[in-house]
């Protein structure tokens, strides 16, 4: 069988089930990444979806996975184009049987998989990026609680265990190359990271399954892991957190794959509440994936999944404001610096920023949400969006939202202002 394998976010050749499905069912493939015109092209709110700081660390991924598909003898075809254009003129060109891809259960993605189908073209496709698989759940996710709680403590009582990383199969060897000789890459320029937490230009911060994969290693390697929760919440700076987020935004990494080092460190090393709290944390990440599948579009209309919420408003110089970083509070205006600058942002001030886009200064939260897609470089359509909905009350906050007083969360995380004049100098 001749397939095309499209890589989406999921750019690693290791524990990449879906990819190794199309190994196993295929005699030759083509492989291929397209970076979506129309996605930077009539978009909402007039944001471009995927900002410099994302292309740049998108690139340098797509340079390293290419670099190891040709260690098998293939080679990653590059485009810049539609997406659904480019692959029906592909399956035409070389006669293809089968597309397998990554099953992103976000709206768009959704349609273009359904606009494949539409032109009789075969596509399978897979959803692998959370850590637990759907059959794992002790639920359907049409019967997936709508309290994170409840879903935390379901998943822990039934002592459910994610699967381990498989490699890539050895059958890629056996697999005949199909190439189209188009490498057009990224346009991307050099940007000054040195102030960043996460300074993508540095050799240990690069985007890239092999670079994700050593970071990896060595932050288990240290001792940061038992002290996770108590740095967190942090707002600056190349140690606090865990910073695992941008290599898994793109599939560099997967959720399995931290889980394994996690696990590994907490019975050889040492398990604490701060190495649960990694586990939490990816536990969220996998009930965002989950809330998406069950309510699909829903989580994009205005009022989300909360009826009640009919009277959202927007002010377009509000919002001008917040971006460029020019409100009347130098707290925000830093964090939105560090965010236009660098394309990271600590957890803390993400929340922190976001209340006060919907609470202070009365705008809609889904342009929030459009402005953090175009600039995080660790952009994830699951959680961006679930993490913008429960701020705003559109989701699954129980409590109806999230309100921060942010002359509190000043004095309790940035006490001497230390962040705020790094960022508004």
């Amino acid at each position: 069988m001749r397939s095309l394998y499209w890589f989406r976010n999921d750019l690693r050749l290791n524990d990449n089930l879906s990819l190794n499905l199309a190994v196993k069912n295929s005699d030759a493939i083509l492989f291929v990444h397209i970076n979506d015109i129309p996605k930077e092209i009539n978009y909402p709110w007039r944001l471009l979806e995927i900002g410099q700081h994302r292309k740049l660390f998108l690139s340098q991924g797509l340079s390293e996975l290419k670099k190891n598909l040709s260690k098998y003898g293939h080679q990653l075809n590059l485009y810049t184009d539609n997406s659904v254009r480019i692959l029906s003129n592909l399956v035409k060109k070389y006669q293809i049987d089968t597309i397998y891809c990554e099953l992103i259960n976000a709206p768009d993605e959704i349609k273009q998989i359904k606009l494949l189908e539409d032109m009789k073209i075969n596509v399978v496709s897979f959803f692998h990026s959370s850590l637990f698989m759907q059959n794992q759940l002790p639920f359907s996710v049409a019967e997936l609680p709508n309290i994170f709680s409840d879903f935390r403590k379901a998943i822990e009582s039934g002592e459910v265990k994610p699967n381990e990383p498989v490699s890539i199969s050895k059958n890629i060897f056996n697999i005949k190359p199909i190439t189209d000789n188009q490498s057009v890459m990224l346009d991307t320029y050099p940007l000054d990271y040195s102030k960043s937490s996460f300074p993508i230009t540095q050799k240990n911060f690069i985007g890239g399954e092999e670079s994700g994969i050593v970071y990896l290693k060595k932050y288990f390697q240290s001792n940061k892991a038992e002290s996770y929760k108590h740095t967190r919440n942090e707002l600056t700076g190349i140690n606090f957190s865990t910073k695992f987020s941008p290599w898994l935004s793109l599939g560099y990494i997967s959720a399995r794959q931290v889980f394994s080092y996690l696990d590994e460190y907490e019975n050889n090393i040492k398990k604490n509440e701060s190495t649960y709290w990694i586990f939490f944390e990816l536990l969220w990440r996998d009930y965002f994936r989950f809330i998406m599948i069950k309510y699909g579009e829903k989580l994009f209309y205005k009022s989300g999944l909360n009826l009640s919420k009919q009277n959202i408003r927007h002010d377009d110089s509000s919002f001008e404001l917040w971006t460029t970083g020019n409100t009347k509070n130098k707290f925000i205006n830093a964090g939105m610096n560090e965010l236009r600058l660098t394309g990271f942002l600590s957890n803390r001030m993400r929340q922190i920023v976001a209340s006060y886009l919907i609470n202070e200064l009365g705008c809609d939260w889904r342009a929030g949400a459009a402005w953090f897609e175009s600039k995080l470089i660790d952009y994830d359509v699951y959680s961006n969006q679930g993490n913008w909905a429960y701020m705003a009350g559109c989701g699954t906050d129980p409590r109806g939202g999230r309100f921060f007083n942010i002359e509190k969360q000043q004095k309790t995380y940035d006490g001497k202002s230390t962040y705020q004049l790094f960022w508004n100098s």
